[in-house]
């Protein structure tokens, strides 16, 4: 029941850690709104004497304080749920006192719902607002039918019109959160990863290959005389080339290859759960792909090198390996797959 329970905790939070920048707003807007609940909720009704809205702000700063903790123990759901109730508390100790003028604080419910939680959450949390704003109404303060409805009416639309609002501000962050990550990680000419880009995939992907004991092979490819395009075409053509290239290339490996432009005109591949000899299939396969394929009116060839990564040692020595077979094919003639071997190159 306690692994259930703490799995399903885990699932919740990778909808924070999947955009950084929503455990980052969840964190600051704990503190600020902390600050507001002593300044602008707790004293203000120490001072004038509001009893239900003093006991509220102070259960809710209880919980905002909780929901700080579990922020810094990285429970990031937990914490937006425990901030959530916060501000729920808030609203209903000014609901209870009958504080008319403080209804402002009810435009916080919707937008930090939509804001700080997965979608689905969120429009429960505002429906149970709703449903509670009509149940005091009408238990507490004993609001007649069409007084309610007046108050639901109002109420529904501002909702609605924040709801709608935030959700749609949310969505033009993240796709511009998007837009940024995909720019600082692929390369802008021919839509491979570039380093930064595979850095955490290498790593969680041999740490994976050390749990479950599966091979994971490297392969690296260069485009022969790339030098010679370039200065007999010019340089347009020879990105024409490189597009090209890739274009092949991604259309012929597996969506769970990652395909990488190291450098200049040379590429990497990394193929998780493939070993040595069905990578040098696939670096065969793509050899002769690249052979006949027209780029433009350029025809060019490619050489390749193929290693078997050691999970036991650092990516980089895999990519030396890769890098020595990649120069025994160009010392063989060129448009070839050479591999590396433990004993030796062949």
């Amino acid at each position: 029941m306690i692994g259930k329970f703490t799995r399903k905790i885990n699932s919740k939070n990778r909808y924070y850690t999947l955009f950084p920048y929503r455990a980052s707003f969840l964190k600051n807007i704990e503190v600020v709104t902390l600050v507001c609940f002593v300044l602008a909720g707790f004293l203000p009704a120490v001072l004038f004497n509001k009893s239900l809205i003093e006991n509220g702000m102070l259960i809710a700063i209880g919980f905002n304080l909780c929901a700080i903790g579990c922020y810094y123990l990285r429970y990031f759901y937990p914490s937006a749920l425990l901030f959530t109730i916060s501000v729920f508390i808030v609203c209903f100790s000014i609901l209870l006192q009958g504080e008319h003028p403080l209804y402002m604080w009810f435009a916080t419910v919707p937008m930090l719902s939509i804001f700080l939680l997965p979608l689905k959450d969120a429009v429960v949390f505002v429906v149970l607002f709703v449903l509670g704003f009509l149940y005091v109404g009408s238990i507490y303060h004993k609001h007649s039918l069409r007084t309610l409805i007046y108050y639901f009416t109002n109420l529904g639309v501002f909702i609605y019109v924040f709801s709608v609002a935030s959700y749609i501000l949310k969505r033009i962050i993240e796709e511009n959160f998007l837009n940024i990550i995909e720019v600082s990680v692929k390369d802008p000419l021919t839509g491979a990863f570039n380093r930064y880009g595979i850095s955490d995939f290498i790593k969680d992907e041999i740490e994976k290959a050390k749990r479950y004991d599966y091979p994971i092979s490297v392969i690296m490819l260069d485009i022969n005389d790339f030098k010679k395009v370039n200065d007999t075409f010019g340089h347009c053509k020879g990105d024409e080339v490189l597009r090209r290239v890739s274009e092949v290339v991604m259309k012929n490996i597996r969506t769970c290859d990652k395909f990488v432009r190291w450098g200049g005109e040379e590429f990497i591949i990394v193929c998780p759960h493939v070993d040595l000899r069905k990578a040098l299939k696939i670096a065969e396969k793509l050899r002769k792909c690249i052979e006949d394929c027209d780029c433009g009116g350029v025809r060019v060839t490619a050489s390749f090198g193929v290693a078997e990564i050691d999970i036991s040692k650092e990516f980089d020595e895999a990519i030396k390996r890769a890098d020595d077979a990649l120069y025994l094919s160009k010392r063989k003639g060129k448009n070839r797959v050479s591999a590396y071997l433990s004993s030796d190159i062949t």
